[in-house]
């Protein structure tokens, strides 16, 4: 067995995971008490994931070896990893149980416990960790805030003080004494605090800054104040408390209004229901004397908090500033209205209707007056609920612990009923609001121990578990809809779930469900039309999004939604149409920035380059610090042909990013299409600082070897479009650069071959094309057709592969074949006047003089200084025997061109059949001068 057994660590070592276990399994067979083999089968099976076996085998091996506290010690994490807490904690008791040191068991023990507030056993726990272990820091300061929460203050500040001592870097420990010293020793509260900061500065440690401002504020210390509140701002940004303080130290004490305003409303943008804080912004606004934003403020703080009488009391002051004396007097009737509560009604009566009108203090102290003589669980959860309604969540689980001990009294174990049930659930609710997760599972799970059919519990739990990235949600979710088929906010939880699982078609179903439940939701249709455009079928998101909008017309998602679903298919006149509407609505300035963007990346797809613009400066407005915005502002001016305005805009992105390569390189180009050698100067400089920054961009180096191809420096250029392959060998663009710069070298097999490699990479049109013109000039027709036809195919609307085909037709003599190419060439590029010439001289040979006619007019008013047009058009001219027309065509041609012997031979022709025999023999002489001149040379 031994051999067995070492065999199996071998293969473990191996990770042979199966072969061990079949070794453990030999060995169990033939010695069945052998607690080491059911451990070591655990731990494999731990690793497989199979917690279930693994948590099996350990009790197996437990009633091999009942003593070993190892093993209990590993089935209490399995336990705990399956979420089975109290067997979990059974196994860390009896670990300590039978090994005293095993301190660690114990720690997790007192811990959980501890969370589940029960401090007694928490106690317990941390003074025999203490006893065994007096310099176990963590039980010291756990055993210090179980005494803080039994308000046994002393005991608690000398166990935080021992955690002091024992380890001076110890955060927590300065936070929970400086807690305590608070009131008793403001001084030392601060220095704990400071040390506390110090030592940990970061989110964890929040709550220590707090503190610290308020402790600064009370001694007056205002800039130290309003720094810690700063300081925790910095680390959250969604602190109202820390806004208001700023606030109220710069409107009390230094006087400085408009910026307590920015405090309170940065607040009030945080938690726009926040009483405090319209409160205090409309004393800011009084102290400046603006009373309308005063009363406005006051209002707001009377909509939230409508039974509040001194704030109709503040209205009516400002009222009366004003010289509203009407209004104020009726602020001053509805305050003594206020004040007239029946004396028939009970206190609990009185409470509920307080809280009916948002009075929740006096609800409360209605109910605290009740419970004084009259404690019973019924008003503890009432006044819990309360307490959850004023925001008071700390309070409320106090409440409902004092419920459930008043339950627990009665009886030894707790009755399971809804009442105890629902207790539970409420603290559940509490401990959500605090985003105490784990505290909420555990009080959603007591919920529906106590009382089974509870679906709202198991549907809070199932969000609890979503909170905590707890796959098993989704059963919460399941067991609620079992047993409340109707559960609406069941159905939309779920689909949430399977929605960010990409699960969209599961998703959408569950949506359907809700929607059936509620068909008049808006949360559904717009979830669900989400869901589908997620799944891609936008016609469908499109028309829940269509059904959100006719059930909310003001419904910035769904418009956004549907915006983005109509771009998708297409539809970009709806589209355009969403995006304004969206712009006309109050949206946040987050929203009109997305839209702005969105909707000129849409005019960009279509082409419509100005409206793009447009938006995109709109943008900037908003935000800008956005190189992005700018650089795309830039290419909309390229586009544009306004390549002054772009080399601004790259020049603007270049203030926010001195290091964009893309805006180097864009600037560059711009600068090439100013057409002079001076842009080509400057263009050059910014390839080089592109180059400068990284000299492994790709895009700057192909730049810069057009750059160089245009100042007629190919061999440089060549060698820029090297480097560009050797650094990346699949860019199709370097070697297409490299191919042109090679034809225009001479070197045309190099440039064949440089053609071909880009053609490895990618097929392309223009690619093609250019592989074409490359057979051309190697003679290679019937390949460079080929080559034409391929193009075609692959592109039916790319107008240059066109016009090389008919320029081959037209080469063999096929000239019916060359017209009907180049009409397409002309369809596709009306303005490219080499095809309307070309076609004017095949309309000439296929004896088509109208369609002749007309296209040398076209050619003419494209190109008005072409001599060749107007050369073939008198050739026209002289084969219809139009000897004055064509006499004046070939005269205009050669004073365009002067030096051509070929068209002073034509005017000699065309002269000599109108009978002038001198002129037409000057012409002869003049062409017969010109074409020895060029022989000569």
């Amino acid at each position: 067995l031994n051999a067995y057994w070492h065999r199996h660590l071998i293969y473990l070592f191996q990770e042979k995971n199966q072969a061990a276990l079949d070794d453990l399994n030999f060995i169990i067979k033939w010695n069945k008490n052998n607690a080491d083999a059911y451990l070591s089968k655990a731990e494999i099976y731990r690793n497989q994931g199979n917690n279930s076996l693994a948590i099996i085998n350990c009790t197996l091996a437990v009633k091999c070896n009942p003593t070993d506290d190892y093993i209990y010690f590993r089935r209490a994490e399995l336990l705990e990893e399956e979420e089975e807490l109290l067997l979990a904690m059974d196994d860390y008791a009896k670990c300590f149980q039978y090994n005293p040191k095993r301190t660690d068991a114990l720690m997790k023990h007192g811990i959980h416990f501890f969370e589940k507030s029960v401090w007694s056993i928490a106690f317990q726990d941390f003074t025999a960790v203490i006893k065994e272990d007096p310099s176990n820091v963590q039980a010291r300061i756990y055993r210090g805030r179980t005494y803080a929460k039994r308000q046994q203050y002393k005991n608690a500040m000398e166990d935080f003080s021992a955690a002091v001592h024992l380890d001076p870097s110890n955060w927590l420990a300065f936070y929970c004494r400086g807690c305590i010293l608070r009131k008793i020793d403001p001084k030392r509260a601060l220095q704990d605090f400071s040390v506390s900061v110090l030592l940990n500065d970061s989110f964890e440690n929040l709550s220590s800054f707090i503190h610290r401002g308020i402790l600064y504020t009370e001694q007056c210390q205002w800039s130290l104040a309003i720094f810690d509140f700063e300081n925790a701002l910095a680390l959250d940004r969604g602190i109202v408390l820390a806004y208001i303080n700023i606030g109220l130290i710069l409107l009390l004490h230094l006087d400085h209004y408009y910026e307590a305003i920015r405090q309170f409303s940065k607040a009030i943008e945080v938690d726009p229901t926040n009483v405090r804080a319209y409160i205090c912004r409309a004393q800011a606004y009084h102290q400046l004397h603006n009373l309308q934003r005063a009363l406005r403020d006051i209002n707001r703080a009377i909509h939230l908090f409508p039974t509040e009488s001194y704030l109709y009391i503040i209205r009516g002051q400002y009222l009366i500033e004003m010289k509203e004396y009407k209004l104020a007097s009726f602020c001053i009737l509805q305050v003594s209205e206020m004040g007239e509560v029946s004396l028939k009604t009970s206190p609990v009566q009185q409470a509920l209707v307080r809280s009916f009108c948002q009075n929740h203090s006096k609800a409360i102290e209605c109910l605290l007056e009740v419970i004084a003589s009259q404690p019973a669980p019924s008003i503890f959860v009432l006044l819990g609920k309360i307490q959850m309604k004023a925001k008071k969540t700390k309070d409320a689980v106090e409440s409902f612990q004092q419920a459930l001990k008043i339950l627990t009294s009665s009886a030894k174990i707790l009755p399971n009923t809804f009442e105890a049930a629902e207790i539970y659930y409420f603290m559940g609710l509490c401990y959500m609001e605090q985003v105490s997760l784990l505290q909420a599972y555990e009080a959603f799970s007591l919920a529906v121990k106590v009382y089974s059919n509870y679906s709202d519990a198991f549907y809070q739990r199932g969000l609890c578990r979503m909170e905590l990235k707890q796959a098993k949600c989704i059963q919460d979710f399941n067991r609620a809809l079992a047993i409340n088929p109707k559960h609406f906010q069941a159905y939309l939880s779920r689909a949430a779930y399977y929605g960010s699982k990409g699960r969209y078609s599961k998703a959408i179903l569950n949506c359907n469900e809700a929607i059936k439940i509620h068909p008049d939701s808006v949360r559904a249709y717009l979830y669900r039309g989400t869901l589908k455009y997620h799944n891609k079928t936008y016609k469908n998101a499109i028309e829940d999004l269509t059904k959100t909008i006719d059930l909310d017309k003001i419904c910035i998602l769904a418009y956004y939604n549907r915006a983005i679903c109509y771009h998708q298919i297409k539809d970009f006149r709806k589209a355009l149409k969403d995006y304004g509407i969206l712009l006309l609505l109050e949206s946040s300035k987050e929203i009109v920035l997305t839209v702005l963007i969105n909707r000129a990346l849409l005019y960009m797809e279509l082409e419509d380059y100005s409206n793009a613009l447009e938006d995109f400066k709109e943008a900037s407005l908003c935000n800008p610090s956005n190189s992005e915005i700018y650089q795309t502002i830039g290419i909309c001016y390229h586009r544009l042909e306004q390549f002054e305005e772009a080399v601004n805009s790259f020049t603007q992105v270049l203030k926010l990013d001195p290091f964009s390569l893309d805006a180097y390189v864009s600037r560059g180009n711009s600068y090439m299409e100013y057409g002079h050698e001076a842009g080509n100067t400057q263009a050059q400089k910014d390839f080089l600082k592109a180059l400068h920054l990284n000299p492994k961009c790709v895009k700057a180096r192909i730049c810069l070897g057009y750059n160089l191809q245009a100042f007629g420096k190919f061999q440089k250029a060549w060698n820029q479009f090297t480097v560009a392959i050797d650094i990346d060998p699949k860019c199709h663009i370097a070697y297409d650069g490299r191919a042109v710069v090679c034809l225009q070298m001479g070197d045309t097999f190099a440039a064949f071959q440089d053609t071909n490699a880009a053609l490895k990479l990618t097929t392309s049109a223009q690619l093609l094309t250019n592989r074409g013109v490359i057979n051309q000039f190697m003679g290679h027709l019937n390949c460079a057709m080929k080559d034409y036809q391929q193009a075609i195919s692959i592109n039916p609307g790319y107008a240059l592969a066109y016009f090389n085909a008919a320029n081959i037709y037209f080469h063999h003599r096929q000239f019916s074949q060359a017209n009907s190419y180049y009409s397409k060439a002309l369809q596709l590029d009306p303005r490219n006047e080499s095809a309307v010439l070309n076609r004017a001289i095949t309309n000439t040979l296929l004896q088509n003089i109208e369609e002749a006619k007309e296209d040398f007019e076209k050619a003419i008013c494209l190109c008005p200084f072409s001599a060749a047009v107007y050369f073939n058009r008198a050739n026209l001219y002289r084969t219809l025997k139009q000897y004055e027309l064509a006499e004046k065509d070939i005269s205009t041609a050669l004073s365009i061109q002067p030096n051509d012997a070929l068209m002073y031979k034509l005017r000699a022709d065309v002269r000599g059949k109108m009978g002038f025999s001198e002129e037409a023999i000057a012409d002869y002489k003049q062409a017969i001068s010109i074409q020895e001149m060029i022989d000569a040379m």
